[in-house]
């Protein structure tokens, strides 16, 4: 029996890889500079929020001061973007699947899971990008960077966790990826990506404190850009969220999976 389940591990392991691999490949399909585009879009948006910011808050006596403006707005969007094309590709992942899932003896929890493989390889690529960038506005290299790893397990732990809720809705409800293309705006912006949290008036500081994503963002961006490395706290806080997430996502999924073939 052990055996079995270890020829079943190293089976799943292999089908995740070209299920990741295929994710890949038809992403960036005919594209002219293929995995580059997931660096130019956080480019993009920086140099946008670099144009708008400086304008019109920057040289005001109201906008906190921030050093390394820079480096502290990448390396929230390089963490942001990892989350919003994460969950965006996922949630039609069984859906637009269900070809192989009716043909091919798969689980089908692989397909949401292989999304996120693929994801970190995409941001993998642009993490060694913006380290690069990054040394010339004046980061700082060091070993404290290393907690880049665990700070990335926890953030896939809790998309992955909102990838099998939502992606499991998504097969009855198709207006589920739209809902969820009308709200990760808002998310954005009620995640102090582009501002620091000193600009949220006080009235509005727990409603960005009830937004998970804020708690991620903060914790990856404290390892590029503060000069400490983020407290235990943070971290536990970080690790609760993902766990709670994940659970919540794994039961709505051990719930419906066994209607996903008929519906689809």
């Amino acid at each position: 029996m052990q055996n079995i389940n270890k020829i079943h591990n190293v089976q799943n392991i292999t089908r995740i890889y070209a299920l990741s691999k295929r994710n890949v490949i038809l992403r960036y399909k005919s594209s002219l500079v293929g995995f580059f585009w997931g660096f130019f879009k956080p480019l993009l948006y920086l140099l946008i929020f670099i144009m708008i910011f400086s304008a019109a808050f920057l040289q005001s006596k109201y906008f906190p001061s921030i050093n390394d403006y820079i480096i502290f707005i990448s390396a929230g969007l390089i963490f942001w973007f990892f989350f919003s094309n994460v969950t965006n590709q996922a949630i039609g992942s069984i859906v637009g699947s269900s070809g192989l899932i009716k043909s091919l003896n798969i689980p089908i929890l692989l397909y949401p899971l292989s999304e996120i493989v693929s994801e970190l390889f995409n941001f993998l690529l642009t993490l060694v990008v913006f380290l690069i960038v990054m040394y010339w506005f004046g980061i700082s290299y060091n070993l404290r960077m290393l907690l880049i790893i665990p700070c990335t397990l926890l953030f896939s732990i809790f998309c992955l966790g909102i990838i099998l809720f939502l992606s499991s809705l998504n097969v009855f409800f198709r207006d589920v990826g739209i809902m969820w293309g009308t709200i990760q705006p808002a998310i954005f912006y009620m995640t102090p990506i582009a501002y620091p949290e000193g600009l949220i008036p006080e009235k509005y500081k727990l409603i960005i404190k009830c937004n998970p994503v804020y708690y991620f963002i903060k914790l990856g961006r404290s390892i590029f850009y503060d000069p400490v490395a983020p407290p235990a706290a943070q971290w536990l806080h970080c690790a609760i969220i993902a766990v709670i997430m994940y659970i919540i996502g794994a039961l709505v999924f051990n719930k419906l999976k066994n209607q996903f073939i008929s519906t689809i």
